[in-house]
């Protein structure tokens, strides 16, 4: 994924959490997303979005 397919709107998965876009930062990379279980929002930078399309909640990161 390159920095320019990320759109507000999008569902994207991080180790931070699942959320949608809601704020792009192009000069500092940095993705704004709210949390799609409670609404909550919370920043990651872009090398930390997950590559896998699918959208999962941030318990499926401890396998």
């Amino acid at each position: 994924m390159q920095f320019n397919d990320i759109h507000i709107g999008m569902k994207c998965g991080s180790k931070k959490g699942s959320g949608t876009v809601t704020w792009i930062d192009g000069s500092t990379r940095t993705i704004y997303m709210a949390d799609t279980n409670n609404n909550n929002n919370f920043e990651v930078e872009f090398e930390e979005l997950i590559e896998d399309p699918q959208a999962h909640n941030r318990e499926d990161t401890y396998y």
